[in-house]
């Protein structure tokens, strides 16, 4: 049995190392040149980087649906790519201008370019770096080459925070902007390298936009002659799909806005306050996006649309004869599959809820602390809040191969992913823990050196690595053939929904950096942990086995 990585996998790792760079080297400056350079109050600058970010994480939908159905992975990434460097150029030439209105019009401009790219690669290059070993049938090839990929994700952006914010002290946020862009394009053409060695996979409809062409210039007989009757209704089917979603995409958000709106000022006029109405409003949205669902799974039924969405929709609401009538075994499977997903996806949100609080909470709590400084090089160098954030990922690339290597082969069946995943999640927990007694220490007044959050950080990165690395390679195995970047898509969707989770508990709490606080979390974790663990090893919830030709 081979235990190598493929070839290959080195052009993809060389990639995810330069474009992590770009990114996060990119955002570590992106807040700081809003309030200093295009005097915006922090308030808006927040808004601004965290509606970036979560643009970045609702995008994965469309990139994976393009590549699963039309262009296939490695023509999505590439294609991507190109248009990633231009938003990076973008954002370079905005220091060219001493203009404030055009800098914020093309920072605006270079920053949806960017979503637009990282958002649309996500879920591609996730999905082609398990493209790369399936044939393989090894599980330790799967679970090492996604730990090489996320240590390479670790390797950028730890010298990322070391590069970009020096090229901004040194040589202005024009080069700053400027090296992100260089590292991207290095990235794209490390990727296109490797084309001659890649795995590729084939997209579903390949002949989509052909026949559609056909279809509206030539004629349906035209098109039906060429590609035939049933690839030319569903091109037609798929292209007024789409259609319709440019249409009503805008009209739900903005009915959602005026539900989620609407019940907080309710709320607030029956007197119970910010918090219980900014929870009303979350509540009332989420009511709403749950009847759409429905609603949309019930009209993909009655359509008897092929996917998931349509074999899902059948099983909720057409009887067990109409529905095996109508959608095949395999197909059935599948969908059942992807359900046992979505639910293991579901317990994954308070994870990212305390995760991405180290650049929230524990950054406010690090301000607190005692920075450490010290002289190297013939200069005085401070460690602070901010710069402790840099030893997650150094903590990642030491612990990536130490588990991957040295603990996995050894735990016997605890190795498994759902289990692994369980036990990140409760570790996340002890990690906020240890952030508590920190606290309650800076509470009474003590004086503490930052290097006290080392502790909370190692504990917090070896249950990233349990639950991040894990649930990428579980999320890709788990997946219907067809479904593999969407499957994708939804686990990135998950840390935008860990952090609304964040926004709301935090406005309904007085205090969102304090020991109750951080108990709270920490509690939340270890409970949400140990039902992942029941939940995810009943004999009801194991995967069902598809045939061969169908993995």
């Amino acid at each position: 049995m081979a235990r190598s990585l493929p070839p290959q996998t080195k052009y993809i790792v060389g990639n995810e190392a330069c474009e992590r760079f770009s990114f996060y080297g990119m955002r570590s400056i992106l807040t700081l040149y809003m309030t200093s350079m295009l005097l915006m109050s922090e308030k808006d600058a927040m808004a601004v980087s965290h509606l970036f970010i979560a643009l970045i994480y609702i995008l994965p939908m469309l990139g994976a649906w393009v590549a699963d159905r039309f262009l296939g992975r490695y023509h999505t990434i590439l294609y991507v790519s190109l248009f990633y460097c231009i938003g990076h150029g973008v954002l370079a030439l905005a220091d060219l201008t001493g203009d404030i209105d055009t800098k914020r019009t093309i920072l605006f401009t270079g920053l949806f370019i960017i979503a637009v790219g990282a958002g649309g690669i996500k879920p591609c290059v996730s999905a082609f770096v398990g493209d790369q070993v399936e044939g393989m049938k090894d599980s330790v090839v799967m679970t090492r080459i996604y730990a090489a990929f996320y240590w390479s994700i670790n390797l950028g952006s730890f010298f990322s925070f070391l590069v970009v914010p020096w090229a901004r002290q040194s040589l202005g946020y024009g080069w700053a902007f400027g090296i992100p862009g260089i590292f991207m394009a290095i990235a794209t053409f490390i990727f296109w390298c490797g084309r001659r060695h890649y795995q590729h996979k084939k997209p579903t409809q390949p002949e989509f936009l052909p026949a559609l062409a056909t279809r509206l210039f030539l004629g349906r007989a035209r098109a039906c002659e060429r590609y035939g009757a049933q690839k030319v209704s569903k091109a037609t089917d798929t292209a007024l799909c789409i259609a319709a979603f440019i249409v009503i995409a805008p009209i739900v958000v903005l009915l959602g806005w005026w539900v989620y709106t609407g019940a907080e000022k309710m709320a607030l006029l029956s007197g119970l306050g910010a918090a219980a109405a900014s929870f009303c409003g979350l509540i009332m949205l989420l009511l709403f996006v749950a009847a759409l669902v429905l609603a949309g799974l019930r009209l993909a039924a009655s359509f008897r649309l092929s996917g998931f969405f349509g074999t899902a929709g059948s099983m909720l609401y057409c009887k067990r004869a109409e529905l095996e009538a109508h959608y095949s075994r395999e197909r059935r499977i599948e969908a059942r599959n992807m359900f046992r997903v979505l639910i293991v996806f579901l317990m994954i949100i308070p994870f990212w809820s305390l995760f991405d609080q180290t650049m929230s909470s524990w950054v406010l709590q690090g301000d607190r602390m005692t920075p450490l400084q010290f002289g190297l090089f013939g200069r005085e160098w401070r460690f602070g809040a901010e710069e402790i954030q840099s030893i997650n990922p150094l903590f990642v690339m030491i612990l990536v191969p130490l588990v991957t290597l040295l603990i996995y082969p050894r735990i016997g069946k605890w190795g498994a992913p759902l289990k692994r995943m369980g036990v990140g999640i409760v570790l996340a927990g002890v990690s906020y823990f240890a952030v508590a007694g920190i606290q309650t220490q800076l509470e009474h007044g003590a004086q503490l050196s930052i290097l006290w959050q080392c502790l909370p950080y190692l504990i917090l990165t070896t249950s990233e690595i349990l639950v991040s690395t894990t649930g990428l390679e579980y999320a890709y195995t788990a997946a219907g053939k067809n479904m593999k970047s969407i499957v994708l898509s939804f686990w990135y969707l998950t840390s935008t929904l860990g952090n609304l989770l964040v926004m709301y508990l935090s406005s309904a709490v007085s205090n969102p950096c304090s020991t109750p606080t951080f108990l709270l979390y920490g509690s939340m974790a270890v409970v949400v942990g140990l039902v992942f663990i029941y939940v995810t090893t009943r004999r009801c919830f194991a995967a069902e086995a598809l045939p061969e030709d169908q993995v």
